[in-house]
């Protein structure tokens, strides 16, 4: 097996369908056991590749056919699989955030949500996540894409700063499932009113 990627903590192999992990061993740091634990939990909430196997020190987990979420907003013209894209990252923020666990790269996920060929969005890499009383997944996405509203803008879908901050700041008081509708619906209503210019 050739290498795949090398990262400051871990370096990454391919072996057909499956993508196997090991420790960097030039890192004073061993993350492969808690991003085994965080992989299994999140796999039954329907996130992220299947988790295949931990043994000998190595992650085994499915390889993600596809590309990197800033590759995508990038060159994606369809303005209806961008906004399902980010409605469904969006809904997996949400199911970690109700779990109280915090995964960090969210606000520059570029290599930690691979969007595959059918367009569905799979997140990686949680060796960084941690239990937490407030974690902050929803807010910190809704700031990349805040983040990334030129780009988006460039495709039709508008992005508001004033009210991605609203929402984000009503989402983080309350972290309620109406707050994370409002988020949601603030998406939709995009979409809807773009099909109707359509027609």
């Amino acid at each position: 097996m050739e290498v795949y990627a090398r990262g400051k903590r871990g370096v990454i192999y391919r072996d057909g369908a499956v993508c196997i992990k090991e420790k960097n061993p030039k890192s004073a740091v061993d993350t492969l056991g808690n991003e085994t634990a965080y992989l299994e939990l999140m796999n039954k909430k329907g996130i992220g590749p299947r988790f295949i196997k931990f043994e000998k020190g190595k992650l085994h987990r499915d390889f993600v056919e596809g590309i990197r979420i800033s590759d995508f907003l990038e060159q994606e013209k369809d303005k209806q699989r961008i906004i399902g894209v980010l409605k469904q990252v969006l809904r997996q923020c949400r199911e970690m955030d109700k779990l109280k666990i915090n995964k960090k790269e969210l606000t520059n996920p570029y290599k930690d949500i691979i969007i595959t060929p059918d367009n569905t969005a799979v997140m990686i890499d949680f060796e960084r996540c941690r239990k937490t009383a407030k974690p902050k997944n929803v807010t910190q996405f809704l700031q990349y894409i805040n983040r990334n509203k030129r780009e988006l803008g460039k495709k039709g879908i508008n992005i508001d700063t004033g009210k991605i901050m609203e929402l984000g700041k009503g989402y983080k008081e309350k972290s309620s499932e109406e707050s994370f509708d409002k988020i949601i619906n603030f998406f939709s209503i995009r979409l809807k009113n773009f099909q109707k210019s359509k027609n």
